[in-house]
């Protein structure tokens, strides 16, 4: 068995509470998970995005957490790019990816095996889907790309709206790289879980919110990019993934409520986001040759998906 420790949306500041977020409260419910994730037997943990509420000192304040709990309590961090970690000021948009520890584009793949089973062998598929967008463009060029891309995704079946600004896209280049990498993983038979902070897919009587209300009535399938709150392409990135039997999950934050979905023989798994929960979220994710099993900590459900 392979396992892991995932925390989505922590999106720390110092800042009052607003909606339901408690910005500040988010320090004490890290070190909270981190001590328990420390004193568990994983391979790594992974942040899901949003890290940070807003500007550079919240990200320093954030990072000084990821490097405490790596440096005393032996953590190994692996982290996915969430909007909110764009959102400071603009001579450090830059310095994001550093502090993270990536090298831009942000996107990237990792293999991990089972010790005990030799035909147990995950690769990672680390998507930045902030990679076009205009709250992560460094020049003027880039915004004027991000633009055009929004553009491009116009909902012209809900009353001509663009897509969400807090979203954006994966470049050509990107997804092109995740249709190799999944080709690659289908050869060598691997199982993949695909992690992105921008979720795609749901069944409706797993959400709870006001606009899935009627369509969990008769659980309807619900795809984010559709209502556009996710990725703008989306679609394009859902076609992809449905062309590799090796894609047997797809993990990711955002969406604060968090929820679940089958699709495909995917599993869809949405992390609930700590800086919106009371009494704070964090899970351990267990990969086995033939199911994924999500053990759901406080808030966080959890959920079992046996695959072919």
């Amino acid at each position: 068995m392979i396992r892991f420790a995932a925390v989505a949306d922590l999106q720390y500041g110092d800042l009052d509470e607003t909606i339901g977020r408690t910005y500040r409260d988010s320090i004490q419910k890290f070190l909270i998970s981190a001590g328990e994730i420390s004193r568990a037997d994983i391979e790594f943990a992974m942040n899901f995005g949003d890290a940070w509420q807003s500007d550079w000192s919240n990200a320093l304040a954030v990072r000084e957490l990821f490097h405490v709990s790596e440096k005393y309590a032996g953590i190994t961090w692996r982290h996915v790019l969430g909007n909110h970690d764009f959102h400071v000021e603009k001579d450090k948009k830059s310095e994001v990816y550093g502090l993270l520890g990536l090298e831009k584009p942000g996107y990237y793949d990792f293999l991990v095996a089972d010790p005990e089973d030799a035909k147990n062998r995950w690769r990672f598929v680390v998507l930045n889907g902030n990679e076009i967008s205009e709250y992560a463009s460094e020049t003027k060029e880039e915004r004027e790309r991000a633009k055009a891309e929004r553009e491009r995704w116009r909902r012209t079946d809900a009353d001509n709206k663009l897509p969400a600004e807090w979203n954006g896209s994966l470049s050509q280049t990107q997804l092109d790289w995740v249709e190799r990498t999944l080709s690659e993983a289908d050869a060598n038979g691997e199982n993949v879980a695909v992690c992105s902070h921008f979720p795609l897919y749901a069944q409706s009587k797993t959400l709870d919110s006001p606009r899935t209300k009627l369509a969990s009535l008769v659980n309807l399938d619900v795809f984010y990019f559709r209502l556009g709150i996710s990725t703008w392409n989306g679609s394009d990135l859902l076609e992809i993934l449905d062309r590799h039997a090796c894609v047997k999950a797809y993990l990711a934050g955002h969406l604060h409520e968090g929820s679940y979905g089958v699709r495909n023989n995917v599993a869809h798994v949405t992390f609930k986001g700590v800086v919106e929960t009371p009494k704070n979220c964090y899970a351990f994710v267990e990969l086995h040759k033939n199911a994924i099993v999500v053990d759901g900590r406080l808030a966080q459900p959890s959920y079992r998906h046996e695959f072919e």
